[in-house]
């Protein structure tokens, strides 16, 4: 094994998971594999399938291997985190997977005896529930590992769309109006049938948009003009999540999303603006389309429809939105690469935060190619292992012995 292979670092990807958002997960930590920088690290990828079985080997750097049913699992190694606080290395599942001649199917990485594979740094890039939530990044705490993102605390309060909005508000930063029904209504009888629509007419009027309160990529999200509409699109959220939001319809509103990287002091990206149609959210596919409306590909978030810092909006909105998007980052205590969406009512000329996505998809990373920032994803791939690293160095640091008077068991 060369001197170069046993210098770099090993840095894991994380991707798939059990959310809905298992593909566009993919498709993102695809792309920030290959963006490592091989002469600086050893990119490994980690792919967690549905049922949050972690598994690593060569296949998986191939977006064909996730094609027509997902990997050959006979192919790929089923690893965990080694049990200890302080290890950060995984270890095979399956007795076999150690034995001597089964870590050919994991090349570039280096491995210790027992198939054990220490790791330097972890990236996950799992987007919504059972990874985005602190799921993920809740064991690898325990495990005292270096992760790049935001903590558990943090990835918690930003799956939740009403608890981000209440963070916001307290920090200053205005919001879009709310109202919160949990699924448990389901098992209270009839009366919320009437009772929400009502609540919801009272407060906003009609139209509203219907959307779950801990999932991404525009998933279950609708418009209900009445009252039949509104149960029918909060009956849809309650098929995926347990809350569902309702929020004013602004018909005449414009979507502009600002990127925050976690680096010593929070930087903000440029502004950008997708574009599209004002009689409806903006949908799954506008998202994730590539350039000239083909489908869903490899660009994922990169290849969206979208304008970035467009000349027809004022410098001091913009500026207003980098500057709240670095507020809530501060606020629910963000790390690595975050985008806060906003929206703009264009009759009142009012700007009012929306929501916060703590793992956008390939972290934004065309929002800082461009001036004034012009890193690459590679650049800040490196630059957020580095803090990454830190922060554990950081917190190992921190005192564990108990005092004197906390000692009860001699």
């Amino acid at each position: 094994m060369s001197a170069e292979t046993h210098v770099r670092r090993t840095i894991a990807v994380m991707f798939g998971g059990r959310s809905l958002e298992h593909d566009v997960s993919v498709v993102s930590g695809l792309q920030i594999l290959h963006a490592l920088n091989p002469q600086q690290f050893a990119p490994m990828p980690i792919y967690i399938d549905q049922q949050t079985r972690w598994w690593v080997g060569d296949d998986l750097w191939h977006t064909e291997t996730f094609r027509t049913g997902g990997p050959d699992r006979s192919r790929l190694i089923e690893v965990t985190l080694a049990p200890g606080f302080g290890t950060s290395a995984l270890v095979p599942v399956d007795l076999v997977a150690s034995l001597p001649g089964a870590t050919r199917r994991l090349s570039g990485v280096v491995t210790g005896g027992g198939g054990i594979i220490p790791v330097d740094c972890f990236v996950p890039v799992l987007h919504g529930t059972y990874g985005e939530d602190g799921c993920v990044q809740g064991a690898l705490e325990l495990g005292g590992a270096a992760y790049v993102g935001c903590g558990v605390m943090a990835s918690a309060i930003g799956m939740n769309k009403r608890v981000t909005k209440i963070m916001a508000q307290h920090a200053g930063v205005p919001v879009v109006r709310w109202l919160s029904c949990e699924r448990a209504v389901l098992d209270r009888g009839s009366m919320w049938l009437t009772e929400l629509p009502a609540q919801v007419n009272a407060s906003f009027g009609w139209p509203v948009i219907v959307k779950p309160c801990n999932l991404g990529s525009s998933a279950g999200v609708s418009v209900a003009a009445n009252a039949a509409e509104l149960i029918s699109g909060v009956l849809n959220v309650f098929e995926y999540d347990t809350e569902a939001l309702i929020e004013p319809f602004i018909k005449n509103r414009l979507e502009i999303n600002v990127a925050v990287a976690g680096l010593d002091t929070p930087v903000a990206s440029v502004t950008e603006m997708p574009l599209t149609s004002l009689d409806q959210p903006l949908t799954f596919a506008e998202k994730y389309r590539r350039q000239g409306g083909k489908s869903v590909g490899s660009q994922g978030m990169a290849g969206a429809l979208r304008v970035l810092d467009p000349d027809s909006l004022p410098v001091e909105m913009r500026a207003n939105a980098q500057r709240y998007a670095t507020t809530v980052f501060a606020a629910l205590g963000c790390e690595g690469i975050s985008r806060i969406d906003f929206l703009i009512d264009a009759d009142t000329n009012e700007l009012f935060f929306n929501e916060i996505n703590t793992l956008p998809g390939s972290l934004a990373f065309y929002l800082w190619s461009a001036a004034p920032h012009h890193w690459t994803v590679t650049d800040l791939l490196a630059r957020l292992i580095d803090r990454a690293e830190r922060l554990r160095a950081m917190k190992r640091g921190l005192q564990r012995s108990p005092p004197a008077e906390l000692k009860l068991l001699g």
